[in-house]
């Protein structure tokens, strides 16, 4: 299975957020949306960098200051951000995902970003996948398979 199949599963829509948005805005859509990622624009609306729910905790130390700190402060840094090709395995993604202690991966197209996905919809695809081996296996031993007509050559 490829990334690209997830990706068209689940849809390309990448969520954003501007680079000085107050945390408290950011994490309120992270929980409407039931996301926990956002790619951080600039002015100029230019990726420059990734926010997540574990950069989000590095803000906790200074509780006093908590709604004024700004996304910019405490992303992951663009140069930091690590990605897939959506032509990669999904395999692949799990295997840095894992590596490196991620719940999201940005995902890229020749150079272009092109989507977003998180741990739970590489579980969610890689659960489909087993229940339809499963369910062909199960009416392979049941007989339910279609099997080719007798056809004379």
């Amino acid at each position: 299975m490829k990334i690209v199949d997830i990706l068209n599963q689940k849809g390309r829509y990448i969520y954003k957020v501007d680079e000085h948005a107050q945390i408290c805005k950011v994490l309120d859509m992270f929980r409407e949306k039931k996301i926990g990622s956002a790619m951080v624009t600039d002015s100029n609306n230019e990726i420059i960098g990734i926010m997540t729910e574990k950069d989000a905790i590095k803000c906790f130390k200074d509780v006093e200051k908590f709604s004024d700190i700004k996304i910019k402060d405490i992303m992951t840094q663009y140069e930091n951000i690590i990605i897939a090709s959506e032509n990669d395995d999904v395999q692949y993604a799990m295997s840095i995902m894992t590596e490196n202690r991620i719940k999201h991966l940005p995902i890229v197209n020749e150079s272009k970003l092109v989507g977003m996905i998180s741990i739970g919809d590489i579980v969610k695809a890689q659960l489909e996948q087993s229940k339809h081996i499963a369910k062909t296996y199960l009416d392979h031993i049941k007989g339910k398979t279609p099997q080719p007509e007798n056809q004379e050559y």
